[in-house]
């Protein structure tokens, strides 16, 4: 018995581990986006962020950095995008499944301090479904 174990052990070691992103409902994504955008909590984006997906990220006029990042990246930029502007406000303002492309498109209201004044902003976020998974696929702010 030890030796299976130990074979086991030793199979299982050499399996790579694939650690899933993705969320599992609409509302627990719709949770994740509002604490993060709302609050600054970068960790709560990127938890919708699958493992090896790029997203889209462009925040015009206020970052530089623009295009297609892995989940590391990403996280990476939203961490520089919450130190330079403080979120004080996140409101969904609308919602529309698309059954056809596998999509759930957001609209949302944003609110940020930038450089010291309130400053408010539009986000479109587009959410994919993957194996009856959604995860970021992309997330464009404009401003108002």
């Amino acid at each position: 018995m030890r030796r299976l174990w130990t074979r086991t052990a030793l199979l299982l070691a050499f399996v790579p581990v694939i650690a899933s992103a993705q969320i599992k409902d609409l509302d627990s994504a719709m949770s994740n986006l509002t604490r993060g955008f709302g609050s600054g909590d970068a960790q709560a984006i990127v938890a919708g962020i699958a493992d090896g997906d790029q997203v889209m990220l462009q925040f015009p006029g206020i970052i530089d950095q623009n295009g297609y990042f892995g989940r590391d990246q990403a996280a990476y930029l939203l961490d520089g995008l919450f130190n330079k502007v403080k979120p004080t406000g996140f409101e969904q303002l609308s919602a529309r499944k698309v059954s056809a492309e596998g999509q759930y498109h957001i609209t949302a209201a944003w609110t940020i301090q930038n450089g010291g004044k309130t400053e408010a902003r539009d986000l479109y976020i587009t959410l994919r479904n993957k194996n009856g998974a959604w995860s970021i696929a992309s997330v464009r702010s404009a401003s108002k």
